[in-house]
C-alpha cells in the first residue's frame, strides 16, 4: 500500500495555506493516553510546527469525526481502544498488517486516494521490542494469554517471524479459537491452538516455551489480585530460567510480579507503545523517529504520574 501518491513527504505536512495540518489520536476514554507526550517529542526533534492533540471519541461519533478531520485537512490520526476495528473499515487502502489483523491503529489521509489510508504498526511496534532484546521468534514456542485485538496483533507478529508454535490461553475459549483458526489460514507453517486458561487443561508439552506475552486485561482490571496463572505452567515443562515474559500492559501489574523472578528478561508494553508510535510518526512524516527520546519522555511521565 502507498502512502503517498508521490511520496513529497515535505508537501503534504501543510495545508494549502502553510499550516501544519492536524495530527492526534483518538479513543474513548482517551485522558490517559501518553502518546501526545512521546509523539511531540518526535515531531519537535525535528523541528515541525505541529502540536499532537488528543480527542475523546465515543464510538457513536466516530463516523463524524473522521468527516470533520476530512475536512480540516488532517495529516493522520492514531485510533486506540475502541476505534481500531472502525478505522479497519474506514480505511479506503490498508497495509498487509492491517489486512491481517482485522485493526487499523493509524490513519493517514490521503485524497490522492480518496480518503484515509490505514496501518497497523502495534505489529512492528511488538516485534521492534522484543528483538531489541535480542530474542527472535524464529522456529520458537510461544504462549499468548488473551484473545482480543492485542492479541490478534501479537499472534500475527510472532507467526509472520517464524515462530514455530503459538499457543493462544483465553478465559473464553471459544474467543482463542476464533483468533487461531483464522490466522492459521493465513500462517500454515505456524502450528496454532487455543487452549482454556486454567493450565490443567492445557496439553502436554515436553519442550518449554520461550516467550509468554500476556496481552489481557487483568492487570487493568484487577490491579491488586494475583495473576491467575503459576509462571512455571506458563513456562512450561523443564523451561528452566530462559523464558522470555512479555506484559503489553505498562506499569507495576500482577502479571510482572508473579513472573518477576522466574523471567530471563522482563519487557512492558511501554516501549511497544513507543515504538508503535514512532512507526506511525515515520508514515506519516518520511522522518525517521527519535526512538531514544520518545522513550525516556515516556518513562518520565509515567514515573511522574497523572497530571
Amino acid at each position: 500500500m502507498s502512502n503517498s501518491s508521490d511520496n513529497s513527504f515535505a508537501n503534504r505536512l501543510y495545508r494549502a495555506d502553510g499550516s501544519p495540518r492536524p495530527i492526534g489520536v483518538i479513543g474513548y476514554p482517551i485522558k490517559h493516553s501518553l502518546s501526545p507526550v512521546f509523539q511531540q517529542v518526535a515531531f519537535d526533534y525535528h523541528h515541525l510546527p505541529h502540536r499532537y492533540e488528543r480527542w475523546e471519541v465515543a464510538p457513536s461519533d466516530f463516523e463524524a469525526f473522521l468527516e470533520k478531520a476530512r475536512q480540516e485537512d488532517f495529516l493522520g490520526l492514531n485510533c486506540t481502544v475502541p476505534h481500531k476495528r472502525a478505522a479497519w473499515e474506514a480505511a479506503v487502502a490498508r497495509s498487509e498488517e492491517a489486512e491481517g489483523t482485522g485493526a487499523v491503529n493509524t490513519l493517514l489521509l490521503d485524497e490522492a486516494q480518496d480518503g484515509w489510508l490505514g496501518h497497523n504498526t502495534d505489529v512492528g511496534g511488538f516485534l521492534q521490542a522484543l528483538y531489541e532484546t535480542d530474542y527472535n521468534p524464529e522456529r520458537k514456542r510461544v504462549l499468548v494469554i488473551g484473545a482480543g485485538g492485542a492479541a490478534r496483533s501479537v499472534v500475527y507478529a510472532l507467526a509472520q517471524a517464524g515462530a514455530v508454535e503459538i499457543a493462544v490461553a483465553n478465559r473464553t475459549w471459544e474467543n482463542g479459537i476464533e483468533l487461531v483458526n483464522e490466522l492459521g489460514m493465513r500462517f500454515p507453517h505456524t502450528h496454532m491452538y487455543a487452549t482454556p486458561l486454567d493450565p490443567a487443561a492445557w496439553p502436554f508439552n515436553r519442550n518449554p516455551r520461550t516467550l509468554v506475552v500476556n496481552t489481557s486485561s487483568h492487570g487493568l482490571l484487577h490491579p491488586d489480585e494475583a495473576f491467575p496463572i503459576d509462571p512455571d505452567a506458563m513456562a512450561g515443562r523443564d523451561a528452566d530460567r530462559r523464558t522470555y515474559f512479555f506484559d503489553l500492559t505498562y506499569g507495576e501489574t500482577p502479571f510482572q510480579r508473579a513472573v518477576r523472578d522466574r523471567a530471563a528478561h522482563l519487557l512492558d508494553g511501554l516501549t511497544m507503545l513507543v515504538y508503535q508510535g514512532a512507526m506511525a510518526f515515520e508514515w506519516w512524516t518520511g522522518l525517521e523517529a527519535p526512538r531514544a527520546e520518545m522513550l525516556a519522555a515516556a518513562r518520565a511521565a509515567l514515573a511522574a504520574g497523572p497530571a
